[in-house]
């Protein structure tokens, strides 16, 4: 039997909160396990054979998407007692939370290619996918009531509590509460019951799905590390398409330095405009939606911490990855003019 051990994101931390990662030795490499543990996160079963021709699409493409193993009878993904497994091969690379300017423009490069493939799908593909329903993974669906819950009854149970925990949650629902006007001020447009965009989407393109290359030290503005896997498309669904360049828009801003970071954000329009990804004036939906989409989870966790008194080490990063300042800060270098 091969050696298997667990895979994190450093200390105790798990690099999914849905899912255990298992490092696999082989003779020819190492492997990567994904079994998915929750059940509220699987999938319908047709799902899967989806995904994997929309991932050999977007190979075709030239989008370092990793293959899976298949099994004897040709599927990659496989159900054993309930669960969802998967191995892949281990992409020889690493993810970063913050970004030099060379790793930024390396994930716009990657992620406008992938944005470019899923906008034109394998024929069917699109209508296949669109009546599998994403997990509901939180209590709260829409932002309008999670928005009121953190600031009308969770807040205040965050301040009485008093410990790091109390702490952690009341810093993650202020910025929630602040982010409440510009969310009114997009409204439907930018968080609608129906995507005014419909496209397959990846739909979580966050730093831990973006693996760079360990060559380079990508401190430079020109050449530097490449992308080398683009990970997770369990959330593959047909969405707002603009989601995806919300995401890789935060992406872009992960860049340290206020400067360096409204150049990468100003390098990001330019490119996505220039490939006819982002529409003149579509750059004010990217953080509203993106925030509209991920407040109903940052509300969720505090209330695993404060009603569920679930404590997990994951969920500072959690708060940390989806936190509404930095996408209001964002939010400000997209809206404002291009650096010169």
């Amino acid at each position: 039997m091969s050696p298997c051990r667990p895979l994190s994101a450093g200390g105790t931390a798990p690099l999914s909160h849905t899912a255990g990662l298992w490092y696999v030795e082989r003779p020819e490499g190492g492997y990567v396990l994904k079994v998915q543990l929750n059940p509220d996160a699987a999938r319908e079963p047709r799902f899967y054979p989806l995904k994997e021709e929309v991932l050999a699409h977007c190979r075709s493409h030239g989008v370092p998407a990793p293959a899976a193993v298949a099994a004897s009878d040709g599927a990659t993904s496989v159900w054993h007692d309930g669960l969802v497994c998967e191995l892949a091969p281990l992409a020889p690379g690493a993810a970063s939370g913050e970004l030099t300017p060379a790793q930024a423009a390396a994930v716009v490069r990657t992620a406008l290619g992938l944005r470019r493939a899923l906008d034109r799908p394998p024929d069917g593909v699109a209508d296949r996918l669109a009546p599998i329903r994403l997990p509901r993974l939180v209590d709260e669906e829409h932002w309008p009531s999670a928005l009121r819950d953190a600031d009308e009854r969770l807040l205040p149970l965050a301040e009485r509590r008093g410990d790091s925990w109390g702490r952690a949650a009341a810093s993650a629902l202020r910025g929630v509460i602040a982010s409440g006007r510009l969310l009114r001020e997009a409204g439907p447009a930018a968080a609608g019951e129906q995507p005014a965009r419909p496209a397959v989407v990846h739909g979580d393109l966050h730093y831990h799905h973006f693996l760079f290359s360990p060559t380079g030290d990508g401190e430079g503005e020109g050449d530097g590390p490449d992308v080398v896997a683009v990970l997770d498309f369990d959330n593959l669904h047909v969405g707002d398409r603009l989601l995806d360049l919300a995401w890789l828009a935060e992406m872009a801003g992960r860049v340290a330095g206020e400067t360096s970071r409204r150049r990468s954000l100003a390098a990001f329009r330019e490119a996505a405009t220039a490939a006819g990804l982002l529409a003149p004036g579509e750059e004010r939906l990217l953080m509203p939606l993106l925030m509209a989409h991920s407040l109903p989870v940052i509300v969720d966790i505090a209330k695993d911490i404060l009603l569920r008194d679930i404590l997990s080490p994951a969920w500072t990063e959690y708060f940390d990855l989806l936190a509404p300042p930095r996408r209001l800060r964002i939010h400000q270098s997209l809206v404002s003019p291009l650096p010169r």
